[in-house]
């Protein structure tokens, strides 16, 4: 019996590794980014994950990408980007830019999260806004000023020409070196996503390195 169970939990991680191991599959775990955006840094893959502070598949993300981020190999780049599929989404998109120009989105990402579907805020509400602000030490004139800004305006703008650039049609999507798209949608689970991302992120070493 002891050599029978030894041989079940053998043959359960071999199987676990190999799926694993399996290459994602065009047009169902991923597809492809046509035509491929110019990258600001091409020494590095970058990996962008498009989100919105009001999804709840992204809150529920949340953790899971930190723990990933926290093993980021040297090799990649990361960034986030602010879905703007639906003009709706522009208010909480601001305090996304407005939190970056006062050097606060590290700090209080995580938190926006929190007041939004924990507990239940209408941050694109200024009143809800600037009170949830100021139980966090955010000057509410800074803020106020981040989000009036010229330069707020046209980082929106960006964002959504990047949304549509890389044709994202779901939350939470990542792009994988300007030429592949994944997304919850499409691996099925939000738990299948940064396995599909980290093979596709050695889909793209094993691009460059035959270049």
């Amino acid at each position: 019996m002891r050599l029978l169970f030894g041989l079940g939990a053998a043959l359960l991680v071999f199987v676990s590794m190999g799926a694993l191991a399996v290459e994602p599959r065009e047009d169902l775990d991923y597809v492809l980014i046509s035509p491929h955006p110019a990258l600001p840094d091409k020494d590095k893959i970058e990996v962008i994950e498009f989100f919105y502070y009001g999804c709840g598949a992204c809150n529920r993300f949340e953790p899971l990408l930190q723990s990933w981020l926290a093993t980021l190999a040297p090799d990649v780049a990361f960034r986030r980007v602010p879905a703007l599929r639906r003009t709706a989404w522009v208010p909480l998109a601001r305090i996304f830019f407005a939190l970056d120009q006062l050097g606060q989105l590290e700090r209080l990402h995580a938190q926006v999260y929190r007041a939004v579907h924990a507990e239940g805020l209408d941050l694109g509400n200024t009143s809800d806004l600037y009170e949830w602000a100021e139980r966090f030490g955010l000057d509410r004139s800074r803020l106020q000023n981040a989000l009036e800004s010229d330069a707020l305006s046209v980082q929106v703008q960006r964002a959504r020409d990047t949304t549509i650039a890389y044709a994202v049609r779901a939350t939470p999507s990542f792009a994988v070196d300007g030429k592949y798209l994944t997304s919850v949608n499409l691996t099925g689970s939000l738990e299948a996503l940064l396995p599909t991302v980290d093979s596709l992120l050695g889909k793209a070493r094993r691009s460059r390195a035959a270049q």
